[in-house]
């Protein structure tokens, strides 16, 4: 892949580097996203249980960036993870169509999304800064970045590499916040707790970055092996289109693999439920932010949480793609649509408490598969031996003390 051609790509689908504002209002919103996310992991800590996972969350490296800050990041996350997935034959053509495709979803996904969270991808190389929205990088938020070329910046690396990154869209946060006229220091605060919680997610579970990066490497090697042998031109850029939504609720990896991909081989099911459930928790966690701690924390709620709208353009949707990331695609199918997985970590908390939801974070084996994303009732009966259990499918035990990224935490500290 030329990163440099995808940068280039990303950068003429921004259509702006988002709405005018005076450099006072622009200060504001990042010096309050900043805020939020360091008064984050505490509150996150307390309304999941997850507190020692919380102390490791608060050393994620938090980012306030722009849109093309965003982009940035994004190609830095996705270099390794398809450095890990055998390519299918291309020419210079092919490859060319390939950035261009994969810069043109992450431009989209630029003005969309108001935050994500990328884990570390093992054995990177050393990367530069992402375009900062504060005015570090000489810009003053207004889409510039600075640092290294795309292509040094295609890795991840170097200190506090083990480490997730927590990106915060200051641009994408004030549009939605002017859509909407939504209270800006309450919705910053949200989003920035919102994306803490995945942070925690990945402190609680060491292994959970790893196996979605091996999750995802399967998906994307399936949809290389379901191409026809003479599509190379297609087939690449199918590729790419993977990590973006398709139209009417398929996915990229659903149009590419055809028959095949829509009834859904293991690991691509497997991918999409656990995606949709980390996005499910998030939700369910933010339900114990009440109006005395955020006073418009219902109307964040309904706006936040509200259903994608059918059509397509640039004011789709800022804020609802929220917390999704690079493989919103995967997670937007219509079965696993990340409400439904809110609903089951909520009838979840409703029966065993947070503490009870917590035990998804001992295995992979303990994440909640597609079907018992409708049935919390099965996901409860499966993990109620708890963390000892020594069988059922994919099962790997935890080791709370090891991983790339977690302290000493136990997977169900608040149980």
């Amino acid at each position: 892949m030329d990163w440099s051609r995808v940068d280039a790509a990303a950068r003429a689908m921004i259509p702006a580097a988002g709405p005018r504002a005076p450099h006072a209002a622009r200060s504001a919103v990042v010096e309050l996203l900043r805020r939020g996310a360091a008064q984050g992991p505490e509150r996150v800590g307390e309304m999941t249980g997850l507190a020692c996972a919380a102390r490791e969350a608060a050393t994620a490296q938090v980012l306030v960036v722009d849109r093309a800050g965003l982009v940035r990041a994004t190609a830095g996350f996705l270099a390794p993870l398809l450095d890990g997935v055998p390519a299918p034959p291309a020419g210079p053509v092919a490859r060319r169509a390939a950035a261009w495709e994969a810069g043109t979803a992450l431009g989209a996904l630029s003005t969309r999304l108001l935050g994500q969270v990328l884990p570390a991808i093992p054995a990177a190389a050393e990367v530069g800064g992402t375009g900062a929205a504060d005015g570090t990088d000489g810009t003053e938020g207004t889409g510039g970045t600075a640092g290294a070329g795309p292509a040094a910046e295609a890795r991840m690396g170097g200190p506090g590499a083990e480490r997730p990154r927590l990106l915060l869209v200051a641009p994408n946060v004030l549009a939605l916040q002017r859509r909407h006229g939504l209270d800006l220091a309450d919705l910053a605060t949200w989003v920035a707790m919102h994306e803490t919680v995945h942070a925690v997610q990945l402190a609680a579970a060491p292994w959970l970055a790893d196996h979605l990066v091996a999750r995802a490497r399967e998906a994307l090697g399936a949809v290389i092996e379901a191409l026809p042998r003479g599509g190379r031109l297609a087939g690449i850029a199918a590729v790419v289109r993977a990590a973006k939504p398709g139209e009417a609720g398929t996915t990229g990896i659903d149009e590419a693999a055809g028959p095949a991909g829509r009834s859904g081989p293991a690991g691509l099911a497997e991918l999409r439920a656990t995606l949709a459930f980390l996005e499910g928790h998030a939700r369910a966690a933010l339900d114990g932010v009440t109006p005395a701690r955020i006073p418009s924390a219902h109307m964040l709620r309904a706006v936040l949480e509200a259903d994608p709208a059918p059509s397509s353009g640039q004011g789709r949707g800022i804020g609802q793609d929220h917390g999704r990331g690079p493989f919103a695609g995967l997670a937007s199918g219509r079965l696993l649509h990340s409400a439904r997985a809110a609903r089951f970590a909520r009838a979840v908390v409703g029966r065993a408490g947070h503490e009870g939801l917590n035990r998804a974070w001992a295995s992979p084996w303990a994440l909640p598969t597609a079907a018992e994303l409708g049935s919390p009732e099965a996901w409860l009966e499966r993990v109620e031996g708890g963390p000892h259990r020594t069988h059922g499918p994919g099962w790997i035990r935890a080791d709370p003390g090891r991983g790339r990224w977690g302290g000493p935490c136990s997977a169900l500290e608040g149980a």
